[in-house]
């Protein structure tokens, strides 16, 4: 839906504190892999050594002799990061030091560009009628007072920089860890040119792609991130869990919907696991090629060995529906991630993830006049069991979640006509399902007729 595209910019979040200070405490096992498959080993970082020196900037407030001090501290970071990741880089990193301050404006900045009043008007009616916003919550202020609280640093693909807040002469141990993240990511794109063909993926309205290849490339630098940390001295580690743990003490996520914190922490956590498969399967040159042959939905980012498996996404006729007096808002796929978090809001997680389990394809439009929104979804399931759990977990959500009441049986399958004039309608035959939610009876009707399964 189109609030990944807003919540779209590749940064190191407080969000993912969490897994970094566990990895540190608990002295985990991510493994320092191969350039290709083969035994395990474990890599020793040599920082010493004479490589790439990075340009360092720095915010008006920081004093010169501490931009020096940093851009020694770096360097021996952008070794480390080439160490780890098994790269060089090609050209210089850019690295741009500025004030907590300076940081938070320039992304509220960053993510007011990106916010279309108009644009945002619709979501949110949208995110309302899919049971994943309050009635008068503001989406914007959320986003912005998110990030504005949440970024340690971020890569800048536009520019090619990264940008991290510090003011101090030495950098913290967790910062060291964002910076080297973040470099994983200007690495990477030095030499995979993948920010382009990112930012394509979202304003051509292909979210389902684009969460999948955002997956590949934050689990990328979140793997390769602690494979970094797992190597420093232990006295450092547990330094930086502490400063993790104390950071993840001060965020504060109040009024931010449960659902937005566990979307913005898929690609970390799910991309990590991706990654790791693919480094337990054939070793950095592995992931290098997933840049080339990338994962195409979010279902093979969740189970890998259906990526490695070579699996692909059935065929589903793309939802076509027009209703007078209505504009499409977005046309995309909502996928396997999309309706786990969709139904996770009426269900239980395991509940959930068995319904979006089966995911073999889908097709979705939103539609919205100047007081409804409308939402139709196409689905396939990966077999007939798929299907009808899908199903049944929709009805249920509708039931419960949306308090939408009891269904009445409509030409083989059941809508639902809440008092307050919301509409819903479940339809299943074999592997395939549609699913009609809108805020006016009639134009759900409508897209319904249109749609039906044969």
């Amino acid at each position: 839906m189109r609030t990944r595209r807003i919540l779209f910019p590749a940064v190191a979040l407080a969000l993912f504190l969490g897994a970094c200070s566990g990895q540190a405490e608990n002295q985990t096992t991510t493994q320092a892999p191969q350039t290709s498959a083969g035994p395990e080993t474990t890599t020793t970082i040599d920082a010493s050594r004479n490589g790439v020196t990075p340009i360092v900037s720095a915010g008006a407030g920081i004093e010169p002799e501490v931009v020096d001090r940093l851009t020694e501290q770096i360097t021996e970071l952008v070794a480390a990061t080439e160490e780890v990741r098994g790269l060089p880089f090609l050209a210089p990193p850019n690295v741009s030091i500025l004030t907590p301050a300076e940081l938070e404006q320039r992304v509220r900045d960053d993510i007011a560009e990106e916010l279309v009043p108009e644009e945002l008007a619709v979501d949110e009616r949208l995110l309302e009628l899919l049971g994943l916003l309050e009635p008068g919550d503001d989406l914007e202020q959320i986003l912005l007072d998110l990030y504005g609280e949440q970024v340690a640093g971020f890569y800048d693909g536009e520019t090619g920089e990264l940008v991290v807040g510090g003011e101090a002469a030495d950098i913290t141990p967790y910062t060291k860890s964002v910076i080297v993240h973040e470099l994983i990511h200007a690495l990477t794109d030095q030499h995979f040119m993948f920010h382009d063909d990112f930012v394509d993926m979202f304003d051509e309205q292909r979210y389902e792609e684009g969460s999948a290849f955002q997956a590949l490339i934050e689990g990328d630098a979140t793997y390769f991130q602690f494979v970094y940390i797992q190597q420093l001295p232990i006295a450092e580690q547990l330094a930086m869990a502490t400063e993790a743990l104390e950071l993840l003490q001060e965020t504060n996520t109040d009024g931010v919907p449960e659902w937005i914190l566990t979307d913005l922490s898929f690609p970390y956590e799910s991309g990590q696991f991706f990654v790791e498969n693919l480094v337990g399967s054939g070793g950095i040159a592995a992931v290098d090629a997933a840049y080339t042959d990338r994962p195409l939905s979010t279902e093979v980012v969740l189970h890998p060995s259906r990526f490695e498996g070579g699996e692909t996404v059935l065929e589903v006729v793309p939802v076509e529906v027009t209703v007078d007096g209505y504009e499409v808002h977005e046309a995309s796929s909502y996928g396997e991630w999309g309706l786990q978090v969709l139904l996770g809001e009426s269900a239980s997680p395991g509940v959930a993830v068995q319904a979006a389990n089966g995911w073999g394809g889908d097709s979705y439009q939103v539609l919205y006049d100047d007081d409804d929104v409308l939402f139709a979804l196409a689905y396939k399931g990966d077999s007939e069991d798929d299907s009808f759990e899908l199903a049944d977990a929709l009805i249920t959500m509708v039931r419960d979640g949306l308090a939408m009441g009891e269904g009445v049986g409509d030409g083989g399958g059941i809508s639902f006509n809440a008092e307050d004039g919301r509409y819903a309608h479940v339809d299943r035959i074999g592997d395939g399902l549609i699913f009609v939610l809108a805020t006016d009876p009639a134009a759900g009707a409508t897209a319904v007729d249109q749609m039906r399964v044969p």
